[in-house]
């Protein structure tokens, strides 16, 4: 009888853990919220103005769904706090902290949305924990990331056009993203670069692979064709797009209809796709996931506290990141002196007498700079210099961001920049180069470093990851651009020369200024 009683009494048992670990888990969501509130709602924002993230609404549904799908998979198991799951969960405060002290916003969005598997894992345990974790990581795709993907997709495009063009015998001319014709011009833009479909497919595909297929083998591959699949589609229809109006001489695929055959041809590529991704379906196969019987949970008040101390841990944990950074970022960093003023001239060369060239980086935000034109001695070509120094970034906007570029986003003059790959110097880091087109006709080359922990580099990423290393620390988050610039003609190679015995001359005095300006 008293072996009847127990067994009776488990499923009751099994139930109270599983609401209290519900009623845990729903008020550490609820924390999470309310703590990243701003976090989250910039993700929002960002699927309500952007195409290319407009998906992100649909992804919080369909984790849903699929941990519904999960629910007779876990509900014989037994929800168990695991404490190994603050790591993770520390962790991520941090990383957090990081990007918002140096104003990251990717960074700040991941850490935020990991934080919600990591509280699961916290509430429920590793065996629960471990056959939900495709939903949880789906959760991944609601966060907007891939921007960085439009520059390099739009210029294999143009690559893949321009040649496929020729390899039909039509002759063209192409100068950067923009090409011609006999019968008109075309340009490559943001919208023809394909990241908006490559975005969509591979969130879809990566669903469609979990239903459908049940090897990881199988599930790796279609996701791996779902991210080449659009890519090259999209080089087809930018081929196709050309083609056709070429061969109608304009008349057609050069307006918005163009967007419309776009969203057409797409539709129908990914269709082929999972049409043809069906024929190796594994979705009426059983999962062979072996499921664990219940723990015995005998006494419910030790459960409570367990609970309820994970609850209390997770909300601590939450509330005390966004706390401390915004304490970190109300710190005044003093102010910033010693730059000087005026172009830099080292010896053998001098200020240039006419300092009339209308250009400056389009960097804002700084706290101090400094430059203009210099010749050297018995010489009459210019060549500049500026200097920016940045300090307090979080409180005053940062050196690396989408609104500072060369050219300038916010210019009312128009200006437009090239890269044109990296220096090669045996003394300094190389540099970054670009060509400038502006107003009048106007021709620069010019050179790009970042300074950082008295270090050049190129990478903004290293940029903010010292940034965010030193503000984690307590220290300052002193940076600086470097920018050495040269006006040319038809040709900037000459310029390019003398801007090499610019920069082997500058370059020591500039560091050595920086370095006394980051101590003072």
């Amino acid at each position: 009888m008293a072996s009847e009683s127990r067994t009776q009494s488990m499923p009751d048992a099994l139930q109270m853990r599983w609401w209290l670990a519900a009623a845990a888990l729903g008020l550490g969501l609820v924390i999470l919220g309310v703590a990243y509130y701003p976090t989250f709602a910039s993700m929002v924002a960002i699927w309500q103005r952007s195409d290319t993230f407009a998906h992100g609404f649909l992804i919080v549904p369909i984790v849903l769904f699929l941990l519904y799908l999960k629910r007779d998979e876990v509900r014989h198991l037994a929800p168990e706090p695991t404490w190994w799951a603050m790591v993770p969960l520390l962790g991520l405060s941090l990383v957090w902290v990081a990007g918002e002290l140096v104003d990251v916003i990717s960074v700040r969005q991941f850490a935020a949305v990991l934080m919600i598997p990591a509280l699961f894992w916290l509430v429920l345990g590793s065996a629960i924990t471990w056959r939900l974790q495709f939903p949880l990581a789906y959760l991944l795709f609601a966060v907007p990331f891939g921007e960085f993907m439009v520059e390099p997709m739009m210029i294999w495009t143009a690559d893949f056009t321009v040649a496929a063009v020729q390899w039909s015998g039509i002759p063209i001319y192409r100068d950067g993203l923009n090409f011609e014709l006999p019968t008109g011009r075309w340009s490559v833009v943001e919208a023809c670069s394909g990241v908006r479909y490559l975005m969509a497919s591979v969130a879809v595909g990566t669903l469609y692979a979990f239903l459908i297929y049940r090897s990881p083998w199988r599930r790796v591959a279609f996701v791996g064709v779902a991210i080449l699949v659009p890519i090259v589609a999209n080089w087809m229809r930018a081929y196709g797009i050309v083609m056709i109006g070429h061969l109608s001489d304009m008349r057609l695929a050069a307006g918005v209809d163009h967007l419309v055959y776009g969203w057409v041809f797409f539709g129908v590529i990914i269709f082929l796709m999972f049409l043809i991704g069906a024929i190796w379906r594994e979705d009426h196969l059983d999962d062979q996931t072996q499921r664990k019987p219940a723990r015995p949970a005998a006494r419910t008040h030790p459960a409570i506290r367990r609970f309820v101390t994970a609850a209390v841990f997770a909300g601590a944990l939450a509330s005390a990141a966004p706390l401390y950074a915004a304490w970190m970022n109300q710190r005044d960093l003093g102010p910033v002196t010693g730059l000087g003023e005026g172009p830099l001239a080292p010896d053998g060369w001098h200020a240039a007498e006419e300092q009339d060239l209308a250009w400056t980086p389009g960097y804002r935000f700084a706290r101090d700079g400094r430059g203009g034109l210099v010749q050297p001695e018995g010489g009459n070509d210019p060549v500049g210099a500026h200097v920016l120094f940045y300090r307090g970034q979080a409180r005053h906007g940062s050196m690396v961001g989408w609104a500072n570029t060369l050219a300038g986003r916010d210019r009312a003059e128009d200006w437009s920049q090239t890269r044109r790959g990296r220096t090669a110097f045996d003394e300094f880091p190389d540099a970054q180069r670009f060509l400038l087109e502006g107003p009048g006709q106007q021709q620069l080359v010019v050179w790009r470093w970042y300074w950082v922990d008295g270090r050049l580099t190129t990478s903004p990423h290293e940029v903010k990851a010292r940034e965010a290393l030193n503000r984690l620390l307590g220290q300052r988050d002193d940076a600086a651009l470097i920018v050495l610039y040269a006006p040319y003609g038809f040709d900037p190679d000459p310029a390019e020369e003398r801007l090499r015995d610019y920069a082997e001359a500058v370059l020591p005095d500039v560091l050595d200024r920086l370095a006394e300006v980051n101590q003072r």
